[in-house]
């Protein structure tokens, strides 16, 4: 099971990163995604995975994932 506890936007709003909660041994999962106006849902684009045990470094992680995948500057 998954606890939501962060969610970051690109600019554009195309992208987002969502900062989920590993229940099991509380380690945080990072997890790109962007928006499919077709299907009107969330597609998930990241295919590695990426852990961490700081909210810090879980959000630099983050930044820098949808700085990848979108391509736009995040502020």
């Amino acid at each position: 099971m998954l606890e939501l506890i962060n969610e970051i936007h690109s600019p554009s709003k195309e992208y987002k990163v969502e900062i989920n909660k590993r229940l099991s041994d509380k380690l945080l999962e990072i997890d790109v995604y962007c928006w499919d106006s077709e299907w009107e849902t969330w597609i998930q684009k990241s295919t590695g995975f990426s852990l961490t045990d700081s909210l810090d470094n879980a959000l630099e992680i983050a930044k820098e994932k949808l700085k990848a995948f979108s391509g736009e500057t995040m502020e």
